[in-house]
């Protein structure tokens, strides 16, 4: 739920940040949204991009009146200040009846749309402005599923190998789940509507998964690998997934896709 000017309250509407990035796509009129560094896009629809030594936030938004001032945290790797700049221009376009002074922390910022009412919604305009549907939609259209075409569109659209899986989860057919994992726990999970049920958050990663040999052995397969269905999802209907490892030893993390093959 998101606070309405008046008090009340309303249910987060994605639909308002998509919409609202179709519109400085067809405003600005560029065919890919790589043609345009951030900062001039933002620039141009009259929201200055300055650094800040922010702490505990990796971006904020001061409206003045028609203007807006978006303070970014210094160092910030590229794919995850553009993600920022994006999300912030979001509040500028989508809540234009709204002055404040927003404070926007990591959390806050996570491509799968956690959290609620506003930030929902501009998310749901970072993820369209910097990975339009009608580019990224098509290229989701795999004939096996893979980490390697998910790190091609997080290359091309410059946005993180996070940001690409959870887009191509809104756009894929296939039954796909991602699953994040941190010193051997899961953390989170995202999956396409018809996966079914998911790995439970906080649960301990079983010994059978490929996730489960990089926490052990420091290591895990490159290749996709069919595992116990079990592994991941205890009681389910199904007898086999197949699980590809991105692992990510600098923060002691995995993402897991998941996928059930077609038969």
């Amino acid at each position: 739920m998101t606070m309405r000017g008046d008090g009340r309250t309303r249910p987060a509407l994605p639909k308002l940040g998509i919409d609202a990035a179709k519109r400085v796509q067809t405003a600005v009129g560029y065919a890919h949204p790589t043609e345009l560094e951030i900062e001039v896009l933002a620039h141009i629809r009259r929201a200055l991009v300055r650094e800040s030594p922010t702490t505990g936030a990796r971006a904020n938004l001061l409206r003045l009146g028609d203007r807006g001032v978006i303070s970014v945290a210094d160092g910030l790797p590229v794919e995850q200040r553009r993600w920022a700049i994006a999300h912030e221009l979001g509040h500028f376009e989508v809540h234009a009846g709204v002055s404040y002074l927003g404070l926007c922390t990591g959390e806050d910022l996570r491509a799968d749309y956690d959290g609620s009412g506003r930030e929902q919604e501009a998310n749901a305009f970072a993820a369209e402005l910097l990975m339009p549907e009608s580019l990224f939609a098509r290229r989701c259209d795999l004939p096996k599923v893979s980490w390697g075409p998910i790190l091609s569109l997080a290359e091309e659209f410059r946005v993180s190998v996070t940001a690409a899986a959870l887009r191509f989860l809104a756009f894929t057919d296939d039954r796909v789940a991602l699953v994040t994992c941190k010193d051997g726990k899961v953390i989170w999970t995202q999956g396409t509507r018809n996966f079914g049920k998911r790995p439970v958050r906080g649960s301990e990663v079983d010994q059978w998964t490929l996730a489960y040999d990089f926490f052990k052995k420091g290591k895990a397969p490159k290749s996709p690998e069919t595992v116990n269905a079990d592994a991941w999802v205890p009681d389910t209907r199904d007898t086999e997934v197949v699980e590809h490892v991105f692992p990510m030893p600098r923060y002691g993390m995995t993402m897991s896709l998941l996928w059930f093959p077609a038969t």
